[in-house]
């Protein structure tokens, strides 16, 4: 009887061993599949803010293009002014001068 106790008890150690090692062998492969669903996240994660930065980057340079093409609308019409302006002053200006010479 001691000895089928002893073997009893040998075979529940062995049985707990296993189950210990069987549990071990669970973490780990839990902890790899965690680090690799983080690596997953984090990359989804970067490629994500790529693509928001790059769509904010896009809709700057729209904006700043919109914004130089108002100011270069604006500039050509001053000159446009200014050269037209110019222009009147000039025929003034012949006349004043032809007008000197001419006396």
């Amino acid at each position: 009887m001691a000895i089928e106790q002893i073997k009893m008890i040998k075979e529940v150690e062995s049985k707990a061993e296993e189950m210990r090692k069987q549990s071990n062998a669970e973490v780990k492969q839990i902890a790899a599949d965690a680090e690799k669903e983080a690596a997953r996240i984090l990359e989804e994660a970067k490629q994500a803010a790529d693509e928001a930065y790059k769509a904010t980057l896009s809709k700057a340079e729209s904006e700043a293009q919109v914004s130089y093409d108002e100011v270069i609308q604006k500039a050509e019409k001053e000159c446009s002014e200014i050269l037209n302006g110019a222009e009147k002053n000039l025929e003034s200006a012949v006349s004043i001068i032809v007008g000197r010479i001419v006396k």
